[in-house]
């Protein structure tokens, strides 16, 4: 009884470590800014020290722009700043719709008129 069990976990395991080895871990170069989204227009959400080790999740075509995870923060890099290339170690995300909420900006409330 317990090989029945056996097989189903070995194969689901075995399709999950693709999704697991897809990220790649290196370090930045210089102190780095960590943004809300692939671009200079959005906001800083933290700078990460010199040497920081992080992991590049994906990038946007072009492999300029990363989505990484550091420490507790998770946001988007400039790939130039980091120690290794990550061209052709990490899926390309062809959304350019990142990421709504707080990154985009938001008009200040208009007083009523009257």
């Amino acid at each position: 009884m317990p090989r029945v069990f056996v097989r189903p976990v070995f194969v689901a395991a075995s399709l999950l470590l693709p999704l697991c080895a897809m990220a790649f871990t290196t370090a930045t170069t210089r102190a780095l800014n960590v943004r809300a989204g692939p671009g200079t227009s959005f906001r800083v959400v933290t700078v990460l020290p010199a040497r920081t080790q992080l992991r590049v999740n994906s990038c946007m075509p072009g492999w300029r722009w990363c989505d990484i995870a550091a420490r507790r923060h998770q946001g988007w890099v400039d790939s130039r700043y980091l120690q290794h290339s990550v061209r052709g170690r990490v899926p390309i995300v062809n959304d350019r719709r990142r990421p709504p909420g707080p990154s985009q900006p938001t008009p200040w409330p208009q007083r009523p008129s009257g």
